[in-house]
């Protein structure tokens, strides 16, 4: 009896100790970068004050202000991908020496992602450059991962981070607006972020017509569009007319429904475009407050076509990110041909710009 009793403890033994081991190689890790070594590339952006949803900043040189954006950076527990990602973030970086950088949501992804959050932050902060998120749809879906608000907590604890939790009365987490002002102190520019959320609830399901068994994605809430009003109307009261650009992660309805015609102005369709299951009414608020000439998505990993729609620019921000689906794994293009990089807007003092996508690949070519 005991041999029997040894025969099965040391059998239970090996087990959890080769059930440890997978999961020890299975569960995501931080990412394997060598952080430390990342050399500032200064900045001459100065932050002139703060509200509960507004941080305003000064272009303190008389140039272009320079934005980047990377979107669907999905870092998650593959170092290979992960790598990367951080390591053609951290060169474009530190090549275009951006005054912002805008992350268009799906950052950090995947479960136990909490140190993963933490250094990407830090990345920004050794880079010392302002920085500023949107939210994705997979931000905080996995076992272990941080919440949608615990994200946004820890990207704002930072100093040179610009995301603002936003109102607490107002639904998501990080709405909120950067103002740019101009050497002169007139307003430059405005980015507004939002939350476009993750999937649609039983509830909005419910309330839009669709089947329980289906899983629409979310959007921006009616709250947020009255929101939005009224930080145009605001800014309107505060600096006169002005250019604004509206950033956020799932696509708005109208993307996909002009989509269908083909006309874009650069770019190609290599997907289809998944966008909000509703519409919230934020396209008609864009035309009515006239203000915002641009919105950006991410979400759709191979597809960086923009259009025009009713004189409103929708377009995607160039995917960064290696993880997750790209169009090596969806249709096998070759490293020459892949679609990662970032996007770049250099805006003129009268608040203009037009986005120019750059891809990893033409340094390779």
């Amino acid at each position: 009896m005991k041999k029997v009793l040894k025969i099965i403890l040391c059998v239970f033994l090996v087990a959890l100790i080769a059930g440890g081991a997978v999961l020890a190689v299975k569960l995501p890790h931080p990412l394997n970068y060598d952080i430390k070594s990342i050399k500032s590339i200064g900045s001459t952006v100065k932050v002139v004050f703060q509200t509960e949803d507004c941080v305003t900043i000064q272009n303190t040189q008389d140039r272009p202000f320079k934005v980047i954006t990377f979107t669907d950076t999905h870092l998650d527990g593959n170092n290979k991908t992960s790598i990367l990602t951080v390591t053609n973030l951290v060169n474009n970086i530190t090549k275009e020496k951006p005054d912002l950088v805008i992350l268009g949501g799906d950052n950090v992804t995947s479960a136990l992602n909490k140190k993963r959050v933490n250094q990407l932050a830090q990345i920004f902060e050794n880079l010392g450059v302002y920085w500023a998120a949107v939210l994705g749809n997979h931000e905080g879906d996995n076992f272990g991962s941080v919440s949608r608000r615990e994200m946004i907590e820890t990207f704002s604890s930072y100093e040179h981070c610009l995301v603002l939790e936003g109102p607490e009365d107002i639904w998501g987490d990080g709405n909120c607006y950067i103002n740019i002002l101009n050497v002169d102190g007139s307003l430059c520019h405005t980015f507004i972020l939002m939350d476009s959320g993750s999937r649609m609830t039983a509830e909005q399901k419910a309330q839009y017509g669709y089947p329980e068994d289906e899983r629409p994605y979310d959007g921006v809430k009616e709250n947020q569009v009255e929101w939005y009003k009224s930080v145009i109307t605001k800014n309107k009261e505060q600096y006169g007319d002005f250019e604004s650009t509206v950033i956020l992660h799932i696509p708005l309805p109208q993307m996909e429904t002009e989509a269908e015609k083909g006309e874009f102005l650069t770019g190609d369709k290599r997907e289809g475009v998944c966008a909000s299951g509703f519409d919230s009414g934020l396209f008609d608020a864009i035309k009515e407050m006239g203000s915002t000439t641009k919105v950006f998505f991410g979400h759709d990993h191979v597809n960086d076509f923009a259009l025009m729609c009713d004189g409103i620019m929708l377009s995607y921000m160039q995917a960064s990110g290696y993880g997750s689906y790209t169009a090596a794994s969806k249709f096998g293009y070759e490293e020459k041909d892949w679609l990662q990089g970032y996007t770049l807007f250099e805006i003129s003092s009268d608040g203009s710009y037009e986005p120019v996508h750059h891809r990893n690949s033409e340094n390779m070519q």
